[in-house]
């Protein structure tokens, strides 16, 4: 019986021991499992996004689970697109209040900042694939229905060409797209590539402005209330451009969030939001259609069959007048309409097309593009766009006698060759539908421009087709500016009289800076042949609206 007591118990110590060691091994087992795991899983995070940077308060990178998509498409799969391949950041989100930006130097996710409650969080890395090979990273050129692709070749002769040619545009060698509509007797025409067309045969020219941003250059980001001494070397200051449709973010280091209206249609008067000097900014120019680049008229709108600019005054839309307007070299100006009619042709012009009466940030994003090493700009300089000085207010001189088929014209251009855009300098003075705020900020000054209070619910109700500026009683208080308009950003400023004119000045060529004030609501720009020596693509200043001879306006298309 002892023996037999002995062996039970020895049976029962033996399980006892065994099922202590079975716990042990399992306990082993599953700490290395978790272990390896863990490893494992910080593996596959570094492999699939390279270097995760920063510092996580209340928790380790362990803890942040990193997934990302293409064109708007989750991936499965753990290699994350490569920034040589064409890929770009639009965007980074993550869970719980979490905020973390992406670094496109060192191609990874950084500054991770988290709320101190989340403990675990997922953050979605958006790629975006982009076609880099025209250098337009997908702003590539958008025709419009009846628009023709054309080269524009010595003494302004023009050819057509095709959509894939590469000789129609090459904006690092400053030969920007250009294309044409024909008139209605010619718009059934067959031209073959390379074949001439004929002068007669078109009705209005237009270029290419690809959606860009650009780096923020100005050290007081416009802020500016008080006039001081020059900065003589900003003239020759090349701003930096960087085509392409994605839009600039907060969330990406280096960018910032343009500032805009809550409905996304005006970029915003007087503020900054996170934007600072050095930054990279989408202009505000492209956001309010939505598009990947803006057609911009050639020259300012002309009127056909007239025999001097603004001979009528024209202050009453009529459908019949859309059958006058033309956009060619050697014609009258079209002036002495005030606003309201320059906006109702410009808006029904080709309504298919959204055409419309330029703004003042779609002017900024013109002289913005010639002031850059795709217009005017070299390593070294700017040079600066020489002026019309046409009495006659005819289109597309140079000086005062260089007509636009004279190669010697190329000066006026923003390029430097046939390629660019005529009359932003001199020529007439050029209305923008661009207008102060009353002293509450609520609706335009609309003063003698012929626009009237119920125009909000009708002319006015869409916002994309003008933009507005908050009110203040001084015309030399530029904090008021709408960052990528060239107004605020072109300083620091200056003041001299005229007289017994006070006028101001900026560091940009010391071209006219008078922004707007309550008798004067509405911007013009270039200034004209009556501005002297200070008619330049920078050349901002006031007016009430009215028509008057010497006045006119441009057309923009924004094809989508």
């Amino acid at each position: 019986m002892g023996e037999i007591m002995e062996l039970k118990r020895f049976s029962k110590n033996k399980k006892q021991k065994q099922i202590i060691m079975g716990s042990i091994i399992g306990l082993t087992l599953i700490i290395g499992g978790i272990s390896l795991y863990r490893s494992f899983a910080m593996y596959e995070e570094k492999q699939t996004f390279d270097v995760l940077k920063g510092t996580v308060p209340n928790f380790s990178t362990k803890d942040i689970n990193l997934a990302f998509t293409i064109d708007g498409q989750t991936q499965t799969n753990t290699n994350f697109p490569n920034k040589s391949d064409g890929y770009i950041v639009e965007d980074v989100s993550c869970e719980d209040g979490v905020e973390a930006t992406w670094n496109n130097s060192t191609w990874s996710l950084e500054n991770i900042e988290n709320n101190g409650e989340a403990k675990k969080v997922k953050c979605t890395v958006a790629f975006k694939k982009i076609d880099t090979s025209s250098g337009l990273n997908g702003a590539e050129p958008v025709l419009g229905e009846e628009m023709i692709p054309v080269v524009i070749k010595e003494n302004g002769k023009v050819y057509k060409t095709s959509e894939d040619s590469e000789d129609w545009y090459d904006y690092e060698a400053k030969q920007w797209a250009n294309a044409v509509i024909l008139t209605e007797a010619a718009k059934n025409n067959e031209y073959a590539d390379n074949a001439e067309i004929s002068e007669t045969d078109i009705e209005s020219y237009f270029v290419w402005i690809p959606k860009f941003s650009y780096q923020l250059f100005d050290e007081n980001m416009g802020k500016y209330a008080t006039t001081s001494s020059l900065d003589s070397e900003k003239k020759n200051r090349a701003i930096n451009i960087r085509f392409g449709v994605t839009n600039t973010s907060d969330s990406v280091k280096g960018e910032c969030t343009t500032p805009m209206n809550e409905e996304g249609t005006q970029g915003l008067s007087g503020e900054s939001w996170h934007c600072d000097v050095g930054e990279w900014m989408t202009h505000p120019a492209f956001l309010s259609f939505d598009v990947n680049g803006l057609w911009v008229g050639k020259f300012e709108t002309g009127e056909l069959g007239a025999s001097s600019s603004g001979k009528t005054a024209q202050n009453s839309y009529s459908e019949s007048y859309l059958e006058k307007i033309i956009i060619k070299p050697d014609s009258f100006a079209w002036s002495n309409s005030n606003v309201k009619t320059m906006f109702q042709l410009g808006y029904n012009y080709k309504p298919e097309l959204q055409s419309h009466m330029m703004k003042n940030t779609e002017w900024g994003a013109v002289i913005y593009l010639t002031q850059s090493m795709y217009g005017r700009c070299d390593n070294t300089s700017c040079s600066e766009v020489m002026a019309n000085n046409n009495s006659g207010y005819k289109t597309g001189y140079s000086g005062t006698l260089t007509a636009y088929t004279t190669q010697a014209s190329v000066a006026s251009s923003t390029t430097g060759n046939y390629s660019g855009i005529y009359d932003m300098s001199g020529g007439a003075m050029e209305q923008m539908v661009s207008v102060m705020l009353d002293s509450q900020n609520k609706n335009p000054m609309y003063s003698n421009s012929g626009f009237i209070a119920s125009d909000l619910d009708t002319e006015l109700k869409d916002k994309r087709f003008y933009e507005t500026y908050l009110y203040n009683t001084s015309f030399a208080f530029w904090e008021r500016r709408i960052l990528g308009d060239a107004t605020g950003e072109l300083g620091p400023f200056s003041s001299t009289y005229r007289g017994t004119e006070l006028f101001y000045y900026s560091a940009f060529f010391n071209d006219y800076a008078n922004l707007l004030d309550p008798t004067y609501p509405w911007i013009q720009r270039g200034g004209s042949v009556s501005s002297e020596n200070y008619s330049g693509i920078f050349a901002c200043t006031r007016f009430n609206g009215a028509n008057a001879t010497g006045r006119s306006f441009r057309v923009v298309l924004a094809v989508k």
